[in-house]
């Protein structure tokens, strides 16, 4: 070899690798990044999942028990049953129709029994299965001796009692093949509340088991249901379970096969754990609620139950356990894919480096073309990864149905670069099927099409669609799947290539996601599939949760609005309880008063008009007296000294003095008798035209003793500012009582503030209440009556017209004052009542009422006023 050619090569080797050794590293390099993210994100992700399983099966198991209550609730309310309790025999038969339909219509009770308080069976229907049917009364059995029934017998009205969940026994023996059971119980009451005894339903465990196993499909992990004891109720292989049942199984419980993970679990609530033997994810399942009951039950017939345990104490563990090998496999399936890739990088990265080496022309531009490639496949692999991060996380956190529809087909549409993406909902009636659109995705210069799909047009596609089936055509026009009409239909319609995949979900409702491309042909390659099978994976569990979500919500909100109902009747209730209290008090205290007034008017009266005549008749003895000293007749010692003990001139002076201030004190007292009857108007049942300021005067004469000075008290001052105002057409002993509440208020709040103050503060500022009426718009007047006192905070201003609020002290007032004044005036005369007050301000009470009951008053809104 030439050294021309030797020294060629060895630039030639040394350009290679200098360019060959660095880009591998680099492709190595960035593999391996994307590995090592791939693992940490579907780590996460498969925990996330993982406890969302472990959450939703929690929900089913107590979604059944609460059905099963339901039902046995409504077995025990049975008309039939009431009247077999209070002695109809002729009952019996129709009770044993209304199991027998019941047990036909649920199919997963396995009896559904009634006995009466021996323990003997009254009605039983067996499940058959599939084939309910009553047993004869000569087959029926004497339960007396079970520890269910002794259990549930025991029980108080409305309680349940819930067995253990074991294997069914029938003539002493383990039933086989085995049948996983919950027997739930209630003891039912004749119409004297006597205890006549109880109802059963024999609930097929395996039901139970089935919605977990529906839960769990598709999943990578194996669910287990254990017991508080940790034997395996639903396990890893069916010769474990049942261990606490059969001898030979006693040793076969989870802490056997993982005492590690038992350690953890059986000492917390729930939780999330990885050891050398796998990923456990756990929860504890409290499926009983208050007022249900259940016991450690027993293993063997006729013998009774250990303890009684209550709903904290019935519990099972759902553990989810994803092995080491379930952990890896899809890592290393991925790993295998970037090894082949990066295999296919090296060689290139060689081939090119040779190349450029050979041709040092154009290395450069080889280079560039090289490094743009790779920061292609980077952005491309970065790309589909966090679409699919974030299509997981959106359909995790959304509980919305629409949202989570319209998430789905705009991820898919955007992750696929595909004309169009929808999700149709299917229905089949009679024999036709059809398909509703629900959310939908189009490329922004596509048009949207209708509501429904042409799709279900073509029976061949409908068919597979309602069957479940993946359907993929990369290429319609030369699919040989298709029969030529199907073809030309979908072909005319615009399809090119057509991607479908169904969404079953656990309510029976079927989905279907339906992937379109018009505008050219679009292979769909298998990971495409892949991932659109793992979106409606996702997408079916979403819309569960979202459908549980929207049920609880309703449930919730259907107890809460009860709930408010319920307290708003009971305060409307009392409310209203304690008002007639108030208004019978001051009914009966109105005819006490004008009773008084009665019998008081009756003497008074006599008495005034009888003083008149006292008066003609005293001052004409008094003029015959005088006439009599003025005549000369000489009077006699004995008269002389008689005039002189009585003292005549005085007398003669006093007397018509005494007779004017009796007459005086019987005016005094027809006022008062006349206030009374003004103030009580019992005579007034109905609407009359009312001189309101008689009523306010009255109010007055009676308070008029708390307005004096006493020694305790300063004298307050009353400043009247009448208007010149019409008659009123009103209740009048209705108002006079609210003018009685708002000024004895008044007179509260005044006393109150002069006890805090000095004497000379009082001096300097005398104790006032201002009493003003006024015509107001020539259609209602208006009463104010404001004091002079401390006034009040804006906290109790806005209470002021609650009932039972007070703010006097305990024993002085019942709080009901300003409530039944403000109803008087708001309901029974349509007007309106408010309060005007600030702190050292004094308080002003305003009543506004229409003079005529046929007005009724607008509403107005003073921000500044507590108004009514």
């Amino acid at each position: 070899m030439s050294p021309h050619i030797h020294s060629r090569v060895r630039v030639l080797i040394k350009n290679f690798l200098m360019v060959f050794l660095p880009l591998s590293a680099l492709a190595g390099s960035v593999v391996g990044t994307i590995y090592y993210q791939q693992r940490q994100t579907e780590k996460v992700i498969l925990k996330t999942n993982e406890l969302r399983k472990v959450d939703l099966q929690t929900k089913v198991i107590s979604g059944d028990f609460h059905s099963v209550v339901s039902d046995l609730m409504v077995i025990s309310k049975q008309n039939e049953l009431q009247g077999i309790l209070e002695g109809v025999d002729a009952q019996k038969q129709a009770l044993s129709k209304e199991f027998l339909l019941f047990s036909r219509y649920k199919k997963f009770y396995n009896q559904i029994r009634f006995f009466d308080q021996s323990g003997k069976e009254v009605v039983r229907v067996n499940f058959n299965q599939g084939k309910p049917g009553i047993v004869p009364e000569e087959k029926l059995q004497v339960q007396a001796k079970r520890y269910w029934f002794n259990d549930t017998f025991r029980l108080n009205q409305g309680q349940v009692f819930v067995s253990p969940l074991d294997l069914n026994i029938e003539q002493d023996r383990i039933e086989q093949p085995i049948k996983p059971m919950i027997r739930f119980g209630t003891p039912v009451f004749d119409s004297r509340g006597k205890k006549r005894g109880i109802v059963v339903l024999n609930y097929f465990g395996v039901k139970l088991l089935d919605n977990l196993n529906q839960v769990l499909a598709n999943a990578s992990s194996r669910e287990m249901l254990l017991n508080a004891d940790g034997y395996w109720l639903k396990g890893l292989k069916p010769e474990d379970e049942w261990g606490f049942i059969f001898s030979d199984r006693k040793n076969r419980t989870f802490g056997k096969t993982f005492p590690q993970a038992w350690q953890q679990i059986s000492q917390k609530e729930s939780g999330q754990f990885q050891t050398a033997e796998g990923m456990f994810t756990f929860t504890t399942v409290y499926p009983l609620v208050e007022a249900q009951k259940s016991s450690t039950g027993a293993g063997l017939p006729f013998v009774p139950s250990q303890n009684q345990i209550d709903a904290k104490s019935y519990h099972w563990k759902i553990v989810s356990w994803v092995s080491p090998e379930t952990f890896t496999t899809k890592s290393n399936q991925f790993l295998s894919q970037l090894l082949l890739l990066y295999t296919g990088l090296v060689g290139l990265i060689g081939i090119g480096s040779w190349l450029l080496a050979r041709a040092s022309v154009n290395r450069q531009m080889q280079e560039l073309e090289l490094k743009q490639s790779e920061a292609q496949l980077r952005e491309l692999v970065e790309r589909e990864k966090i679409l699919k991060t974030r299509l997981s996380s959106q359909i995790r956190d959304s509980l919305d149905l629409n949202t989570i529809l319209s998430t789905v087909v705009g991820e898919v549409r955007e992750l696929l670069q595909i004309d169009r993406c929808q999700f149709f909902w299917c229905h089949q009636e009679d024999e036709s099927t059809s398909l509703e659109l629900s959310q939908q995705a189009c490329a922004p210069d596509l048009t949207e099409p209708l509501g429904c799909s042409p799709i279900q047009n073509v029976e061949a596609l409908s068919e597979a669609i309602m069957q479940g089936n993946l359907l993929c055509f990369d290429d319609i026009a030369t699919d040989s799947w298709l029969d030529f009409k199907s073809r030309n239909l979908l072909v005319t319609l615009g399809f090119k290539s057509l991607l479908t995949v169904s969404v079953q979900t656990q309510s029976g409702r079927l989905g279907v996601i339906v992937c379109e491309h018009s505008r050219a042909l679009r292979p769909w390659s298998d990971e495409e599939v892949e991932i659109i099978r793992g979106v409606a994976d996702q997408l079916a569990i979403a819309i569960n949760q979202a459908q549980l979500y929207n049920q609880s919500r309703a449930a919730t909100a259907a107890a809460t609005a009860q709930a408010e109902q319920l307290n708003q009747a009971l305060h409307n209730l009392k409310e209203t309880q304690t008002q007639l209290i108030q208004t019978e008090k001051m009914s009966s205290l109105g005819q006490l008063v004008a009773g008084v007034a009665h019998e008081i008017n009756n003497p008074v009266n006599f008495i005034y008009g009888n003083l008149t005549h006292v008066s003609q008749y005293t001052l004409g003895l008094l003029e015959l007296v005088e006439l009599f000293q003025k005549s000369n007749v000489d009077s006699t010692p004995e008269i002389q000294a008689h005039i002189e003990a009585i003292d005549l001139d005085f007398m003669a002076e006093d007397l018509p003095k005494i007779l004017s201030s009796m007459k005086m004190g019987a005016n005094r007292i027809r006022e008062i008798v006349l206030s009374l009857r003004n103030f009580s108007r019992l005579d007034e049942a109905d609407m009359k035209p009312v001189n309101i300021h008689e009523g306010i005067d009255s109010t007055l004469l009676i308070l008029q003793n708390r307005l004096k000075q006493t020694p305790g008290n300063a004298r307050i001052e009353i400043v009247k500012e009448y208007g010149d105002i019409p008659l009123v057409e009103c209740y009048a002993g209705q108002l006079n009582q609210v003018f009685m509440n708002l000024i004895g208020n008044a007179i509260d709040a005044l006393e109150s503030y002069n006890s805090l103050r000095t004497l000379e503060e009082i001096e300097a500022n005398p104790s006032q209440i201002l009493i003003r009426t006024q015509l107001r718009n020539s259609d209602r007047i208006t009463v104010q009556i404001a004091d002079n006192g401390a006034g009040m905070t804006e906290v109790v201003k806005q209470r002021l017209f609650d009932p039972f609020f007070t703010t006097k002290a305990a024993g002085k007032g019942t709080g009901l004052g300003l409530a039944i004044s403000a109803q008087i005036v708001t309901e029974k005369h349509n007007g309106a009542i408010w309060c005007i007050s600030e702190l050292g301000q004094g308080a002003e009470f305003w009543v506004e009422i229409p003079i005529l009951k046929s007005c009724k008053l607008a509403t107005t809104n003073v921000a500044t006023l507590s108004r009514i």
